[in-house]
């Protein structure tokens, strides 16, 4: 009897410290894979801050287009979130931004295009920490038999991107 009870207290107790390894085990996988998946969330919240920039830039533009009435060129001012001395606004750059006859941000129908309206928009290299941000132009034509239909998409190597339709100034917003 002893030794039937000695065997069961034995296996038991691997029981339990297999049970103890597969969840130790389990539980480093599960960060591991966590902190794996973190970078990837964080390039797609950078990508859609980035379009969020750039939507606002399309839009600042376009009025000002029409508040200047209709320039071929408009100088884009950017402003700090803070007030500076005598509670004036801080103006923190100015940008020349080319403008279509429509009263958009003006794009050369070529991916090199698409790279050189980003430049103009957001003044800022196309890169998201590590990755570069690549600019592929669409052709309307080709896509549904308009040409009002041609867009920018603005994509890491994988994974999210948006898009901006040039001739209708209209910035969708990031998609996988």
């Amino acid at each position: 009897m002893k030794s039937e009870q000695a065997t069961n207290e034995r296996s038991r107790k691997l029981f339990i410290s297999s049970t103890v390894i597969i969840v130790l085990i389990s539980l480093i996988m599960s960060f591991v894979l966590y902190l794996n998946d973190a970078p990837t969330q964080l390039r797609r919240l950078t990508l859609e801050n980035m379009a969020k920039q750039f939507s606002a830039s399309v839009t600042n533009s376009h009025w000002q287009w029409q508040g200047e009435g209709r320039p071929r060129i408009v100088m884009l001012s950017t402003y700090a979130n803070k007030m500076g001395e005598n509670d004036s606004l801080v103006e923190t750059g100015k940008k020349p931004i080319l403008m279509s006859h429509q009263g958009w941000p003006k794009v050369e129908p070529t991916s090199k295009g698409c790279s050189n309206a980003w430049k103009m928009l957001l003044n800022m290299p196309m890169d998201i920490g590590d990755f570069k941000v690549f600019a592929d132009y669409y052709d309307g034509l080709t896509i549904s038999n308009s040409a009002l239909e041609s867009v920018c998409r603005y994509r890491l190597s994988a994974g999210p991107y948006f898009e901006y339709k040039v001739f209708s100034g209209q910035v969708l917003e990031v998609k996988e």
